[in-house]
């Protein structure tokens, strides 16, 4: 009984790993979907596993790009990125594979070079641009779809959301 309680201990464990993976070496990008090599088929349709789990990207030359969780095989909640000397690039999230959430971009001497929010993959609300030294010197406003415009919208199609055609325009662009 011991061994076998071991044993089902050592498959679990094995099993649960938080490790990250590295994307381009174990995962196949599949329109934006990452799905393991696990009885991969280059027939897209017989490819049923998706990875779920911490993963990262690197440079060419070996320096890690980003990296974040990735759920369903697409990229979800906060990802980090850097640029080829590690000094962090930007901090964002993902929804659904998407940019949805909050945004913030650095300059490579750390301070913050844009600031704003996603919805969907398109940019919304206010988003505030810097200049190196850190001082504010754009804002622009982009539209945001209300409960007003959604009661405006078509119904959704086979299970796949509307997303409004207003979502991303700018509305409004003033220099400080």
């Amino acid at each position: 009984m011991k061994r076998l309680y071991f044993f089902i201990l050592t498959i679990f464990i094995g099993c649960s790993s938080k490790t990250p993976v590295d994307m381009e070496l174990v995962l196949y990008d599949r329109s934006g979907q990452y799905i393991t090599g696990d009885n991969y088929s280059s027939l897209f349709f017989f490819n049923q596993k998706v990875y779920n789990g911490p993963a990262y990207n690197r440079y060419r030359s070996g320096e890690k790009r980003e990296e974040g969780v990735l759920k369903n095989g697409f990229k979800s909640g906060p990802w980090t990125g850097w640029d080829k000397e590690g000094k962090k690039k930007y901090i964002g999230e993902y929804e659904k594979g998407k940019a949805h959430g909050k945004w913030t971009g650095y300059y490579p001497n750390g301070n913050k070079k844009y600031e704003g929010r996603y919805e969907l993959g398109s940019q919304t609300a206010g988003w505030s641009y810097f200049n190196k030294e850190g001082k504010k010197n754009l804002e622009e406003d982009y539209y945001i779809c209300t409960e007003d415009c959604k009661d405006n919208h078509p119904p959704d199609r086979r299970g796949v959301k509307y997303i409004c055609k207003k979502l991303g325009r700018l509305k409004e662009q003033r220099k400080i």
